[in-house]
Protein backbone atom coordinates (compact mmCIF):
# COMPACT_ATOMS: atom_id res chain seq x y z
CA UNK A 1 0.00 0.00 0.00
CA UNK A 2 1.38 3.25 -0.97
CA UNK A 3 -1.77 5.82 -0.62
CA UNK A 4 -4.51 5.95 2.26
CA UNK A 5 -7.44 8.65 1.40
CA UNK A 6 -9.84 9.32 4.48
CA UNK A 7 -10.70 12.11 6.78
CA UNK A 8 -8.58 13.86 9.13
CA UNK A 9 -9.29 11.66 12.03
CA UNK A 10 -5.17 11.90 13.61
CA UNK A 11 -5.48 8.19 14.13
CA UNK A 12 -5.53 7.42 10.89
CA UNK A 13 -2.90 9.36 9.59
CA UNK A 14 -0.84 8.01 12.83
CA UNK A 15 -1.67 4.72 11.69
CA UNK A 16 -1.18 5.22 7.92
CA UNK A 17 2.56 6.63 8.55
CA UNK A 18 3.90 4.52 11.70
CA UNK A 19 2.49 0.92 10.68
CA UNK A 20 1.76 1.09 6.80
CA UNK A 21 4.87 3.60 5.47
CA UNK A 22 2.26 5.07 3.21
CA UNK A 23 1.19 8.38 2.32
CA UNK A 24 -1.85 10.10 3.84
CA UNK A 25 -4.24 12.53 1.69
CA UNK A 26 -7.25 14.59 2.51
CA UNK A 27 -10.59 12.69 0.76
CA UNK A 28 -12.10 15.93 -1.37
CA UNK A 29 -15.24 15.29 0.09
CA UNK A 30 -14.50 15.59 3.60
CA UNK A 31 -12.23 18.42 2.79
CA UNK A 32 -15.34 19.99 0.86
CA UNK A 33 -17.66 19.14 3.90
CA UNK A 34 -15.85 20.79 6.68
CA UNK A 35 -15.04 23.66 4.49
CA UNK A 36 -18.52 24.32 3.61
CA UNK A 37 -19.42 23.56 6.77
CA UNK A 38 -17.62 27.22 8.04
CA UNK A 39 -19.11 29.26 4.53
CA UNK A 40 -22.49 29.61 5.93
CA UNK A 41 -25.63 29.03 3.56
CA UNK A 42 -25.17 32.14 2.04
CA UNK A 43 -21.44 31.70 1.21
CA UNK A 44 -21.37 27.76 -0.30
CA UNK A 45 -21.98 28.29 -3.54
CA UNK A 46 -19.19 30.78 -3.96
CA UNK A 47 -16.45 28.51 -1.73
CA UNK A 48 -17.85 25.20 -3.40
CA UNK A 49 -17.07 27.33 -6.92
CA UNK A 50 -13.43 29.03 -5.93
CA UNK A 51 -12.06 25.56 -4.26
CA UNK A 52 -13.41 23.64 -7.26
CA UNK A 53 -11.15 25.86 -9.51
CA UNK A 54 -8.11 24.10 -7.59
CA UNK A 55 -9.40 20.54 -8.17
CA UNK A 56 -9.78 21.33 -11.91
CA UNK A 57 -5.88 22.23 -13.06
CA UNK A 58 -4.55 20.20 -15.27
CA UNK A 59 -1.41 19.96 -13.31
CA UNK A 60 -0.13 19.37 -9.82
CA UNK A 61 1.74 22.53 -10.35
CA UNK A 62 -1.57 24.20 -11.81
CA UNK A 63 -3.33 23.22 -8.74
CA UNK A 64 -1.16 23.95 -6.40
CA UNK A 65 -0.91 27.94 -7.65
CA UNK A 66 -4.42 28.09 -8.17
CA UNK A 67 -5.29 27.33 -4.55
CA UNK A 68 -2.77 29.56 -3.30
CA UNK A 69 -4.62 32.15 -4.91
CA UNK A 70 -7.74 30.92 -3.94
CA UNK A 71 -6.92 30.49 -0.02
CA UNK A 72 -5.14 33.76 0.36
CA UNK A 73 -8.58 36.02 -1.45
CA UNK A 74 -10.96 33.62 0.65
CA UNK A 75 -9.24 33.75 4.31
CA UNK A 76 -9.59 37.16 5.43
CA UNK A 77 -13.55 37.18 4.53
CA UNK A 78 -13.51 33.51 6.21
CA UNK A 79 -10.49 33.13 8.87
CA UNK A 80 -12.22 29.90 10.17
CA UNK A 81 -12.15 27.84 6.77
CA UNK A 82 -9.77 25.07 6.81
CA UNK A 83 -7.25 26.78 4.16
Amino acid sequence: MKLVISNAHEGIKAAVSKLLCATWQRCRVHFMRNALAHAGKSGRRVVSAFIGTAFAQETPEAASQQWRSVADQMRPKLPKLPL
